[in-house]
């Protein structure tokens, strides 16, 4: 018995079987403890055990398994350190994988952890066997340049990374971020959007709470499409690592490491093509990461992980295109779409149109190959696309009710600008766009000498005329589709942008920086009325700008652009001269190069602006604080309520503070929601509404239970103060109605489609609860004109609100509670209290430039003791909670009479219903809300949702990535490679790579360059052949 088990462990798969199930052990037990013995989070238990175990395994992996043997402390060191980072990445995976089958698939976390750990053991056995205790001997058969070359590719990647990462972490660091300061990096929609996403998304992790759904914003809404948009990153899974306090912080530190692994990919991108000749793709990398789009955009950091992904998609694309297979462009695409497919979708677009363009580049074009590597690339981009589909999927369906499905194609087709003033984009220190009201401006500067550069490329003859025309005249589309509303739209995903405009300008830097590099790589090939003119060019169109005011650039702006021109055209026309050593050149180069870019990431940064951090987070905390004082003084036991804040400073505020609320801001906001808004009078528009309009009956069918307001008066919106913390004063609704109410079967012919606010209500008062008088009646008529102020009467003991018809530049409101000033969006209601003795309130109003009037406003009032009687009637049959959780709720209901139980819920198809142990159906009321029909007694009532198309992604998720397993393991047993493949004749002698034919002729030209002397040099002016134009360092 011993010999024969001595005999089964001289197998080596056995023996890490066995010493896996002890690391699996080791993994498991530590969890237990750590998750139900001490009461860790589910994500720091994951964290924690793993950890322990990566620590066992590799010293049983080493030991027993590989028998590894490393000579002295660097190689073990190098050693470890590999297997510790492809354990770390297993162990990324691994809690990957275990929250989502809890949080999204509702799998308990023991089970789930059991899953994944079969998966996890498996990639350990690949990554330890194929890359950490590997043979090392083929390491003796290549060359030391062969070495050296690969070393050098990826350093580039890593310097690459660290040098935007760093440049934009000093700029971060200047402006006083923090922890150099309280500022934060935030600003435009990555202050109102992004952060209470990630906000509440940080909560659902640390409570191990559900992704598909989120009460936080909107009555409700879809958070797995809200996933698929802003937070489908792997990266964001690191959010549970910090405290909640700080996500404004973790956010500055994702921009700062997305923007340096872009500068990492195209970094590597550009060494890998030139084979590790040189430096210069660092140079080149920054010039991409730290460019005007970069900067000016880098707030929307949810897209960096999919731009990322742009060099490593062509380069997919170039390998199938050579008869390679196309695992890296599967992967690439697969990952740019789930992190996030609308930049996703972007690079399939390029994808497509550089496929047309390398095959019209090709040297030799076969009808066979184009038809082989046309269905090979539209394999792995399917591929790709059904790996994602369970994002993609989900995602399609919600976007299916938002306001862009109602897109159409623009008509008449026009330009935006009729001139060339989109090139000036291009200009040195040109400030950059981050908000903008119309479809004009493109972030699109990514360096002075690219202006030169591209000249050159046209002129370049060493690379093939079809390569130059192609690119050109796919650079000339991309530049078009910036002018061309048609165009324009399709690449912002067939939908018309909304104050970000040209977001596909990333695809333009790219393409303009690969054609640069191919210029700048033959540079000492180039003659020198050739860099005259390449120099010419650009400089009389910058003095043609500053003259006339082409593009209304700052004169700073036209001026360094003309020096730069100068500077760059003339350090190259003395080097073509040969007045310069070639090394000196390229070093004078690189550092200009370096030193513009990091100069205009310094000043992007600032142009970009800071917010306050800590009036953000004081607010945060005081309704954490008075909230909780209220809830626990009461001995409450409501388990769901929605709040609000009094403030417009950040739109979905009450997500950030970590409340349920009606209030949101997004694009994957349904547009039934927010017509609903429109209709009730609540301040609403594009995917967005807000917490002006509200009036009494309206906060109290949604439950609005507190208001959070910087205004220190008793009584707020008719609202009592109950709470203070700072200068944050709580207030509380006490007739706030629960999630769901019975009212009459009327309901259902409830509609909000009306620009008559109060009509629109008091149908719903008649139709919920049967009364037939008109609870809102209007008072008096305004006609407003531009400058005037009115005095409003207010009525004791009647709810006053006044209905303004028509948007203005601005209105100042005055009542015994407030005084507020409303700008720009300002066409909704104005709730003007309600108060025991008669008084007045004042309205002041200021039209906008060339508004005529008058603008007319309507005054409602509200009998309180008719109100009470309709609020008594809605809210004696409510739902009673008795378990509440995102996505999922349970409740009993006692209905006096058959009606219907209404909830304040947005009617989605995702929810499945149960009443009493029965499914059942629900259907849609007053055009946007949720209603189920409940007979007499007594009913328990379930409410769990899924969105739609989840499971059907999933599963067409699995199938495509087990086709992609099957496609690879295809390809190696085929023993498919570029260089074998008859696809790849067609590119043998032209490379794209360099974009020149590759000749043993020019090592011996650029061995014999080396040796000519300075006077030669002096006696050719420009007719010298320096060699196959490779880099060889600084």
């Amino acid at each position: 018995m011993t010999n024969w088990i001595k005999k089964l462990f001289q197998n080596q798969a056995i023996r890490y079987i066995f010493f896996g199930g002890c690391t699996t052990l080791v993994n498991l037990i530590s969890y237990a403890i750590f998750r139900h013995f001490l009461g860790i989070d589910i994500t720091i238990a994951n964290f924690l055990s793993i950890s322990l175990s990566i620590l066992f395994a590799y010293v049983v992996n080493k030991i027993f398994v590989f028998e590894s043997r490393t000579r002295g402390i660097r190689e073990l060191l190098v050693e470890a350190g590999q297997f510790i980072g492809m354990r770390l990445s297993t162990m990324f995976i691994e809690i990957f994988g275990v929250v989502i089958l809890c949080c999204v698939f509702g799998v308990p976390d023991m089970i789930g952890k059991l899953l994944i750990q079969v998966v996890v053991l498996v990639l350990n056995y690949v990554f330890s066997k194929c890359f950490v205790f590997k043979d090392k001997t083929p390491k003796e058969f290549l060359s030391p340049e062969e070495l050296l070359e690969k070393k050098r590719i990826r350093r580039c990647a890593a310097f690459g990374f660290v040098i935007p990462a760093v440049v934009v972490a000093v700029s971060f660091a200047v402006n006083l971020v923090y922890p150099f300061g309280d500022h934060g990096v935030l600003i435009i929609d990555s202050l109102h959007q992004y952060l209470p996403f990630f906000t509440e998304f940080h909560e659902k992790l640390v409570n191990n709470e559900s992704f598909l759904y989120s009460m936080g914003g909107g009555l409700g809404i879809n958070f797995w499409a809200t996933i698929a948009y802003y937070l489908a990153s792997p990266m964001n899974f690191l959010l549970v690592l910090f405290p909640k306090r700080n996500m404004m912080d973790v956010m500055a530190l994702f921009i700062v490491l997305k923007l340096g692994l872009c500068g990492c990919t195209f970094s590597w991108y550009l060494a890998y093509k030139e084979k590790g000749k040189s430096y210069f793709p660092v140079l080149f990398g920054t010039m991409y990461a730290l460019s005007s789009f970069m900067i000016g955009y880098y707030f929307n950091l949810m897209w960096f992980d999919s731009i990322a992904m742009l060099p490593l998609v062509m380069l997919g694309i170039e390998r199938i295109v050579k008869g390679g297979n196309g695992k890296m462009f599967c992967v690439s695409l697969f990952y740019a779409l789930y992190c996030n497919y609308y930049i996703g979708f972007m690079l399939c677009l390029f994808s497509c149109l550089y496929f047309v363009v390398l095959w019209i580049s090709a040297r030799e074009i076969k009808i066979k190959n184009i038809i082989t590597s046309a269905v090979n690339f539209g394999w792995h981009a399917l591929l790709a696309g059904g790996m994602a589909a369970v994002v993609l999927l989900p995602a399609y369906v919600a976007l299916g009710i938002t306001e862009s499905a109602e897109n159409s194609f623009p008509s008449p087709i026009k330009l935006f600008v009729n001139n060339l003033s989109q090139l000036t984009s291009q200009f040195a220190f040109c400030e950059p766009i981050n908000i903008a009201d119309d479809q004009i401006g493109v972030n699109a500067f990514c360096g002075t000498v690219t202006l030169i550069l591209a000249v050159l490329y046209l002129l370049d003859k060493n690379i093939k005329l079809r390569e130059r025309i192609a690119k050109t005249a796919l650079l000339v589309l991309i530049y078009a589709s910036f002018d061309v509303n048609v165009l324009n739209y399709i690449w912002h995903g067939f939908h018309v942008q909304n104050g970000l405009p040209n977001r596909f300008a990333f695809i333009y830097i790219f393409l303009m920086l690969t054609m640069a590099f191919d210029a700048w790589r033959h540079m000492h090939k180039f003659k020198v009325w050739q860099v005259l003119l390449a120099m010419a060019v650009p400089l009389a169109f910058a003095i043609y700008s500053a003259v006339t005011g082409l593009g209304e650039r700052e004169l700073y702006t036209y001026g360094i652009t003309i020096g730069l021109l100068i500077l760059y055209g003339m350090a190259m026309l003395i080097y073509r001269l040969g007045k310069m050593h070639r090394e000196v050149f390229r070093s004078l180069f690189f550092f200009l190069a370096a030193v513009e870019m990091v100069s205009y990431a310094i000043f992007g940064v600032f142009c970009n602006g800071t917010v306050g951090r800590s009036t953000y987070l004081d607010e945060q905390i005081a309704y954490e604080k008075t909230t909780e004082r209220q809830e626990g003084r009461q001995g409450n036991q409501d388990n769901f309520y929605r709040s609000e804040i009094d403030s417009n400073r950040m739109r979905d505020e009450n997500m950030f503070l970590g409340a349920d609320g009606v209030v949101l801001f997004s694009s994957t906001m349904p547009a039934a929601t927010v017509d609903m808004c429109k209709g009730l009078g609540i301040e609403a528009r594009t995917n967005k509404n807000g917490y002006n309009g509200f009036t009494k009956l309206v906060n109290d069918i949604f439950g609005v239970k507190y208001v959070l307001s910087s205004r220190g008066t008793n009584q707020l919106y008719q609202m009592e103060k109950v709470d203070q913390e700072g200068d944050m004063n709580l207030y509380k609704n006490s007739g706030a109605l629960s999630l769901g109410f019975m009212v009459k079967d009327d309901i259902i012919d409830w509609t909000t489609d009306s620009t008559d606010h109060f009509e629109v209500q008091n149908d719903f008062v008649t139709m919920a609860t049967g009364m037939d008088e008109d609870l809102f009646e209007l008072e008096e008529t305004i006609d407003m004109e531009d400058g005037g102020t009115y005095t409003i009467v207010l009525p004791a003991g009647k709810q006053v609100y006044l209905d303004v018809t028509s948007s203005v530049s601005s209105i100042e409101i005055t009542t015994p509670d407030y005084t507020r000033t409303y700008d720009t969006y300002n066409d909704h209601l104005y709730d003007l209290g309600c108060f025991d003795a008669i008084d007045n309130a004042t309205v002041t109003c200021t039209f906008k430039e060339n508004q005529s009037g008058p603008v007319t406003a309507e005054v409602w009032t509200c009998d309180q003791e008719l109100y009470q009687q309709v609020h008594d009637e809605l809210a004696k049959s409510q739902l009673q909670l008795t378990k509440f959780e995102d996505g999922k709720f349970e409740g009993t209901v006692e209905a006096a009479e058959d009606g219907v139980l209404m909830l304040s819920l947005p009617y989605d198809e995702g929810w499945s219903v149960k009443i009493d142990g029965e499914d059942d159906d629900y259907y849609m009321i007053g055009d946007a809300l949720t209603g189920v029909d409940v007979t007499e007694g007594t009913h328990t009532i379930t409410f769990e949702y899924t969105p739609e198309g989840l499971w059907k992604g999933t599963w067409i998720s699995l199938i495509c990535v087990a086709l992609y397993l099957l496609t690879s393991a295809i390809w190696i047993r085929k023993g498919k490679k570029p260089e074998l493949s008859s696809a790849g004749d067609a590119f043998e002698e032209y490379d794209f790579e360099n974009g020149q034919a590759e000749k043993d002729a020019d090592e011996k030209d650029e061995t014999a360059e080396e040796t000519v002397s300075a006077d030669q040099a002096d006696a050719d002016t420009g007719d010298i052949q320096e060699g196959d134009g490779e880099d060889h360092g600084i």
